[in-house]
């Protein structure tokens, strides 16, 4: 797992059904939406939108045992959704 990440999530069927909280460098934030959600080959794809309105992608690696964050406002900019031109 990367340095300073956890994430919370709820697990019915299988576990990371979907992220519910998550700590990113000693502060913790509520997933307040989840925008989107997609698989890759090896990993759980979640676009969130936190209770402060921040927007985040979680990436959850089966393979690895890891998850992984991007901060979305800081790291990309604004991109169409998928299957959007």
């Amino acid at each position: 797992m990367e340095e300073g990440i956890h994430v919370e999530c709820y697990s019915g069927s299988r576990y990371a059904e979907r992220p519910v909280s998550f700590d990113f460098f000693g502060r913790k934030h509520l997933v307040e939406a989840i925008v989107e959600e997609w698989r890759s080959p090896s990993a759980l794809h979640f676009s969130v939108k936190t209770k402060e309105d921040e927007r985040f992608e979680l990436k959850y690696d089966e393979r690895s045992d890891e998850w992984s964050i991007i901060n979305l406002a800081i790291d990309a900019p604004e991109q169409p959704k998928r299957g959007q031109a």
